[in-house]
């Protein structure tokens, strides 16, 4: 056992001052690692002896790979990175798959990998990778590739999550074309931004997406769904053309090529379908969320996806019993019995995993009983579809006891558990001490237990959270169990976390979910709705009136009545208001974003006051900023 070069007697007196911990010869994590799920899937789909070498998956009939050149992903070996890993950037790599030479998917520019249908007089392309110069990117390369120079009939979105949708600006003429959407589509958007969870959201995907990290060995290697997530230009045209209800159908004739629009929820609860009769040819969206296990639950958080709603989703694409699946991530399945095969397989993992979690909480199993108890059967476990890349079995299991029995684990203990602040001081008093916590954290990271030694440091972190020696330490451990993580969320995490602890973390390039040309698709009602979640209580707790904002442009009135707390919206408010601000949404989009000044724009009369002027910066001042870079770890 490799010790550390300190004696603990010597650590005490120093006070910590010269800690030092084990070495950074790690040139064997990975010996006798086994590639259990390769680059290419040939042995699984079409035999040991099958000889085949195509990009694909499935039968090499009518399909076509054009590589670009380039794979965004890190994908070379190394001794910080799990083999399974590498061999999973190693799908990644830039190109257009050319099916019947008129189906097309632009494959490996970002997370998500656009569809393209060649029409008669027009395109229609499938999920707007996530950033405009990306999908700009995305529509050279085509062009180039295929000599095609239509303009776009269409853009369909397949769900809310941005990288189905941001880049679409990256799409010359995409405003005059036909947008497709599901009817709950914009109230998504609006709920995963300003108009809600956004600001969480985006700072805790700069985690779980490595957005923060760079693309190097120590550092992020691939997206798990693509080779990688940046969001550089974000933007947005709203919907025009609808699937409306629940399993609502929408058939069109677009361009000359008949296509059926279908809403399965699934991963989101907007997510819809494509299917071309003409081919066989399905694009499964998201349903099928890409070659990996489905992330049931994601961990930069989300509402409870029902696995019990996503799997009969899958049911559904099943009945097409399509020829040809493309998705919006992963690379296309030719041949309609390994179609059938993929869908199957990934069905069936989604019911096992919520099937035997049931099962088990019937039986008395805890949330940390789940995550440790629910195995996938052999025969899924190295499916091509279902590697723990992005999704995993591991964070799911635990998250359906949450969304079916909530938080609470049974225990009283836990119901009002001792705050964890507290708890740590406890816990480093009852060992006598930091320096004895810290003894017992480096005995456990030099014995390569990485979890334990990471736990131990986070109590002494808590005793003084600007003690760099337990952060260091704690630092260190995390990038341990980041190198051995298949799963691209958890290795992100860890080695973010590592980052924020060691201060070497960089905000610059945190991603923006509340993005101007986002936030310009909403309506007034949506952004003046949002402003209740920043309402201060404190500040607000004697305060009651009623503010309006009449829109000019749009000619409509909507209302914030603040009462003591809590601010109620009021839709197309015809009432008595304390004061109105007359403007239109630019102007209020400019205020929200900050490029507008209150004071100068009434100077310049942009802005008009009705009623009691003094109520309007008074009403602002109740408002508050979410936090710019909360800490996430390091508390």
């Amino acid at each position: 056992m490799k010790k550390t070069s300190i004696a603990l007697s010597v650590l005490i007196a120093s006070g910590l001052a010269n800690l030092a911990v084990a070495g950074d010869n790690h040139s064997h994590r990975f010996d006798g690692v086994e590639i259990t799920i390769p680059t290419l899937s040939h042995d699984y789909y079409l035999g040991e002896d099958s000889g085949a070498t195509h990009y694909w998956h499935g039968e090499n009939q009518d399909m076509k790979w054009i590589p670009t050149g380039g794979n965004d992903a890190f994908d070379a070996k190394s001794d910080k990175v799990h083999p399974q890993l590498t061999a999973h950037s190693q799908k990644m790599d830039k190109g257009l798959f050319a099916y019947q030479d008129k189906y097309f998917q632009v494959y490996g520019y970002g997370l998500t990998s656009p569809m393209i249908v060649d029409g008669t007089d027009g395109l229609i392309i499938l999920d707007p990778v996530e950033s405009v110069d990306k999908m700009q990117d995305v529509m050279a390369d085509f062009r180039k590739v295929t000599g095609n120079k239509k303009p776009v009939a269409a853009v369909m979105y397949s769900h809310w999550h941005p990288d189905h949708y941001a880049g679409v600006r990256g799409i010359e003429g995409a405003e005059d074309a036909l947008i497709i959407a599901h009817d709950t589509f914009m109230t998504n958007v609006v709920k995963g931004s300003m108009g809600g969870t956004g600001p969480a959201l985006g700072f805790r995907v700069d985690y779980s997406l490595g957005t923060l990290l760079s693309v190097e060995e120590g550092g992020r290697i691939n997206g798990g769904l693509g080779p990688d997530f940046e969001i550089r230009e974000h933007s947005l045209i709203a919907p025009n053309t609808l699937v409306e209800g629940f399993n609502g159908v929408l058939e069109m004739d677009i361009a000359g090529v008949k296509v059926e629009f279908k809403h399965v929820p699934s991963e989101a609860s907007d997510e819809i379908t494509a299917y071309f009769p003409e081919a066989n040819l399905l694009f499964g969206s998201e349903v099928i969320q890409g070659e990996s296990f489905p992330n049931l639950h994601t961990i930069r958080g989300t509402k409870y996806r029902d696995p019990s709603i996503w799997f009969p989703g899958i049911d559904v694409l099943r009945e097409y019993q399509a020829e040809t699946m493309m998705l919006s991530h992963g690379r296309p399945v030719v041949g309609a019995k390994h179609v059938d095969n993929t869908l199957t397989a990934y069905r069936d993992a989604i019911q096992f995993t919520y099937d035997q979690s049931i099962k088990a909480i019937n039986n008395g199993s805890t949330q940390e009983d789940l995550i440790r108890e629910i195995k996938l059967p052999k025969h899924l476990e190295n499916h091509p579809w279902l590697g723990d890349f992005y999704g995993s079995i591991r964070h799911a299991a635990k998250q359906i006891f949450v969304g079916e029995m909530g938080w609470f684990d049974g225990d009283p203990t836990t119901l009002n558990a001792t705050y964890s602040v507290d708890a740590s001081q406890r816990y480093v008093e009852m060992v006598g001490g930091k320096a004895k916590m810290m003894k017992f954290a480096i005995d456990a990271f030099d014995n390569g237990d990485y979890q334990w030694s990471a736990e131990l440091t986070t109590h002494v972190i808590r005793v003084d959270l600007n003690d760099m020696q337990p952060r260091l330490l704690k630092a260190k451990a995390l990038r341990e169990l980041g190198y051995r993580e298949t799963n691209n969320n958890w290795r992100n995490w860890y080695l973010t976390s590592a980052q924020e602890l060691d201060g070497t973390i960089d905000y610059s390039k945190k991603i923006n979910l509340q993005a101007p040309d986002l936030m310009a698709e909403f309506e007034p009602s949506q952004l003046v709705n949002a402003l209740r979640f920043s309402l201060n209580a404190e500040r607000s707790a004697d305060q009651h009136f009623t503010i309006a904002f009449n829109f000019s442009d749009t000619k409509e009135v909507h209302a914030l009545e603040v009462r003591r707390s809590v601010a109620q919206f009021h839709k197309g408010y015809n009432g008595e208001a304390k004061a109105t601000v007359n403007l239109t949404k630019p102007v209020f989009l400019g205020l929200l974003v900050g490029k507008v000044d209150f004071a100068e724009a009434v100077k310049a009369g942009y802005i008009t006051l009705d009623g009691d002027a003094a109520t309007v910066p008074a009403f602002f001042g109740l408002l508050d900023k979410p936090a710019e870079n909360p800490k996430i770890t390091l508390r």
